[in-house]
């Protein structure tokens, strides 16, 4: 089989993690991939996908993601690939102008629907004109859990028999890595990874550690990039006001080998999101020995159960109590890390990739 993944989300965080981890795991299946690729990142895709090159074929392209260039220009590479290629799968909503007729679609999260959307009204029209075009223009659509199945059909009722709900695994690095010789934190800290949106609810969480930081030891690491649309971090500001600079610890540009040192020292790891699609990071922790808990919003109590996703992300009091008690006490973080551990393992790269495997070939024989 030779089919198409568009690359141009590529290191642009969840989605791109999602499309590296799944054209890793593909390229060792009797499959041959095309991807286009932005040219600024030729190094690093080199780099990341060294040992799997003999499968995949990288296109270098002028254009990125979301940009008119994209939108026009990749026709003409499209156009060449159709006599190539089986398939095309877009992990992702952002479809060219022109769109071939095989053609498959994920969808991880309708989030410019919900009342988390903290972009301009612009914005958010552009993100509902190309969900649109996806849910009519593609052949199969991909949801990564079911309340995001759920949501799509809330805006698209009529389209049941055109999705397919495929869950996420996470990348062999966090699975394989042994525990780092020596942490980048000497301290004692629980962890938080992700962006700074509002509906990560990074607030409410150092709200909750302020409450209870002078009862630990503990210092709380946030991971993850700014949010470069805000022209005041509020976080930064929260900090400031709360005179918590020396019980929180920031990084804001870590590679892959850092992350998994964080994970792998931190007591424990926390996910207060009031919105997601899915929920990676925390099964990226548990994997390397972190225990971790949740929100208990409904895509959280899918991935992860009621033991996980333990906490209301709109209560700063029950976020602190849960904190508190974790913290201060090793032997119930060692039950969560079991408890998280068995819901890793249904998370089995080589199931997920079967029946991406198995949806590909429907397609192709349609």
């Amino acid at each position: 089989m030779t089919i198409y993944i568009d690359g141009l989300f590529y290191k642009g965080s969840g989605i791109g993690r999602y499309y590296e981890s799944l054209m890793k795991e593909l390229s060792k299946q009797d499959i041959k991939i095309y991807t286009c690729v932005p040219k600024r990142l030729k190094k690093d895709f080199e780099k990341d996908f060294e040992g799997y090159l003999q499968s995949i074929i990288p296109i270098f392209v002028d254009y990125e993601k979301f940009s008119y260039k994209n939108f026009i220009r990749s026709r003409k590479i499209l156009k060449k690939l159709e006599n190539k290629v089986d398939l095309f799968f877009y992990p992702h909503i952002n479809l060219p102008l022109y769109i071939p007729y095989n053609t498959i679609t994920t969808i991880h999260d309708l989030r410019f629907f919900s009342e988390w959307w903290d972009r301009d009204i612009l914005k958010k029209e552009i993100f509902g004109f190309f969900l649109r075009r996806a849910v009519t223009k593609s052949k199969k659509i991909i949801a990564i859990s079911h309340v995001t199945k759920e949501d799509l059909l809330r805006h698209n009722p009529g389209i049941d028999n055109k999705i397919k709900v495929i869950y996420e695994f996470i990348d062999d690095k966090f699975i394989t890595s042994l525990k780092p010789d020596k942490p980048l934190i000497e301290e004692n800290y629980f962890l938080f990874v992700g962006n700074r949106k509002k509906h990560k609810n990074l607030k409410n969480l150092i709200l909750a550690f302020n409450q209870i930081k002078d009862q630990t030891n503990y210092k709380l690491v946030i991971a993850g990039r700014k949010d470069i649309n805000d022209d005041k971090d509020e976080v930064e500001e929260l900090i400031d006001k709360l005179n918590m600079e020396n019980y929180i610890i920031q990084f804001t540009d870590l590679s892959d080998e850092n992350l998994i040192n964080l994970y792998s020292y931190a007591k424990l790891f926390v996910f207060p999101s009031f919105y997601e699609g899915f929920g990676l990071p925390p099964l990226e922790a548990i994997a390397c020995g972190c225990p971790a808990i949740t929100s208990n919003i409904p895509v959280l109590e899918e991935i992860f159960g009621n033991k996980i996703a333990c906490f209301d992300p709109y209560s700063i009091k029950d976020i602190a109590e849960k904190l508190l008690f974790l913290l201060t006490n090793e032997g119930e973080r060692d039950n969560l890390l079991t408890a998280g551990k068995q819901k890793l393992e249904f998370f089995d790269k080589q199931r997920i990739t079967h029946e991406y495997l198995t949806t590909f070939k429907e397609i192709r024989e349609k």
